[in-house]
C-alpha cells in the first residue's frame, strides 16, 4: 500500500503521527505548551526543506 508514496508523502504521513504524539504528550502534562510548539515549528521547518528538495526534482524531470 504505501511502497507507492513519494519521499515527501511519506515524510507528510510521519509528520503527522509526529505532531500527534507531541500533542498528546502536550494534553496529558508530559510536555510544555512552549516545548510542544517549538518541537512542532522544527518539524514543519523539515518539512517543508523536504518539499522543496521534492519540488526541485519535480522540475529537473
Amino acid at each position: 500500500m504505501y511502497e507507492d508514496l513519494s519521499t515527501f508523502e511519506r515524510t507528510l504521513a510521519r509528520f503527522g503521527d509526529k505532531v500527534s504524539l507531541i500533542a498528546g504528550l502536550e494534553l496529558s502534562g508530559k510536555l510544555s505548551p512552549e516545548d510542544a510548539y517549538q518541537q512542532i515549528k522544527t518539524l514543519y521547518k523539515d518539512l517543508k526543506d523536504q518539499r522543496r528538495q521534492e519540488k526541485g526534482n519535480w522540475e529537473v524531470n
